[in-house]
């Protein structure tokens, strides 16, 4: 298998590698990149005035993005962290860097990074190149059978198309099927995480990465003869073309189309019962934490979701993609409906009730429409913000908790 490079042989020293390409690139990348980049949905957005590099001891990870979004895995996996950048991460699924979320504006955004897409492969039979979230162009000889994935929302994937068998590794935030956790652990999400020796080890021929957390070590993986693909998505939509590309990868197209075509058909009723419905649309204040207030503005795959599931988000004016407004702004606008991962916001130590306690206590909130009329709906991070077969679920909870009263 090849990426359009030729490899050196794998009998590189993976811990000499990882101190002399892997960790000082994606420190550069990071220090660069933190300042004006855009952060994908599901992934490390901006929680405070400044930017940071990711923490090396979360898994940054919705996603993927992990959304991005993985508290109470992490409290497991490395105790509590107190910073809610390091409890945000990804499931996901897909950041590219932090913004600086100075203020709400409405300017236009600095230049972004290249837009992420959904992967596409191509050809029947083998060998069989694909293109990645990227733009990569990857050729593989034959189906893949041992697969590391670097995703919660990869590792759903690969097991919802029965390739189950062919994960032979997945990082310390894979949870879901339960199964998953059974295969060897690689380490975390981020590059520092990552246990390289372990990977080279488990002697994979195709590793599932994300751009928007693992794109700085894409390059330095390849060096130590890993072919690697990264999927990511910027809408539902690209969830449907990344679970056909991984089946055409390890050799399980049909499976693959089957799960594919029922998240299509399911998104797809959304959108009709969305679309059929009469009076304007709700005002949505979707809601990441409350300790700083933090939100999501409209290019981001969650205020996408909020729009499919037919509300309009009370950000939608604002140039950033995780702004942090203040109390006075959120009470300006109104919001008619706040949707709340309170697992993030908490770090998994409130119960829900307690968290939409703390909500409708909120000082100066009492006239906001969402709390006067207790329109305060709980969501699962893990279905909003992993970019897998299980996200249509989660935007099915968001079209119930906007749709009309009866």
């Amino acid at each position: 298998m090849t990426s359009g490079a030729e490899k050196p042989a794998r009998n590189r020293n993976p811990s000499k590698l990882m101190t002399s390409i892997l960790l000082p690139s994606w420190e550069k990348v990071a220090e660069g990149r933190m300042r004006g980049a855009r952060p994908e949905a599901f992934g490390r957005a901006p929680l405070i005035r400044r930017c940071a590099a990711p923490s090396p001891t979360r898994g940054e990870g919705g996603n993927h993005a992990r959304s991005p979004l993985l508290a109470t895995k992490h409290r497991r996996e490395r105790g509590r962290t107190k910073h809610p950048l390091h409890r945000l991460g990804l499931c996901l699924i897909l950041a590219a860097g932090c913004g600086a979320p100075e203020a709400t504006k409405t300017s236009a955004p600095s230049p972004a990074a290249p837009a992420l897409r959904a992967a596409v492969a191509e050809g029947e039979g083998w060998p069989r190149r694909v293109t990645d979230s990227v733009g990569r162009s990857i050729t593989l000889e034959k189906a893949a059978t041992r697969v590391v994935s670097l995703a919660p929302s990869n590792t759903e994937i690969l097991f919802a198309i029965d390739a189950g068998d062919a994960v032979v590794g997945v990082t310390t935030v894979d949870d879901y099927p339960p199964e998953a956790k059974s295969r060897a652990s690689v380490g975390g999400m981020s590059a520092q995480a990552m246990n390289l020796e372990t990977m080279v080890a488990l002697k994979p021929d195709l590793v599932l990465a994300t751009a928007g957390v693992q794109g700085p070590a894409i390059a330095p993986l390849e060096r130590l003869g890993m072919t690697v693909v990264a999927l990511d998505a910027e809408r539902p939509a690209d969830v449907a073309a990344n679970i056909r590309a991984v089946g055409r990868l390890v050799g399980r197209e049909a499976k693959a189309d089957e799960v594919a075509a029922a998240f299509e058909a399911r998104l797809e009723a959304v959108r009709a019962r969305v679309a059929a419905r009469t009076g304007p649309r709700p005002k949505v204040l979707y809601l990441l934490y409350d300790d700083p207030l933090m939100t999501v503005g409209p290019a981001t795959f969650l205020g996408r979701m909020v729009d499919e599931a037919g509300g309009v988000n009370a950000f939608a004016d604002v140039a950033q993609n995780y702004p942090t407004p203040s109390d006075e702004e959120v009470v300006i606008r109104r919001p008619e409906v706040v949707l709340a991962t309170f697992g993030l916001m908490s770090g998994g130590d409130r119960t829900e009730e307690q968290n939409r306690r703390r909500l409708l206590n909120r000082p100066g909130w009492k006239d906001v429409p969402a709390i006067r009329d207790a329109r305060i709906h709980a969501l699962d991070e893990d279905l909003t913000t992993r970019a897998g077969p299980r996200l249509v679920d989660g935007l099915e909870a968001m079209e119930r908790a906007l749709a009309p009263s009866p």
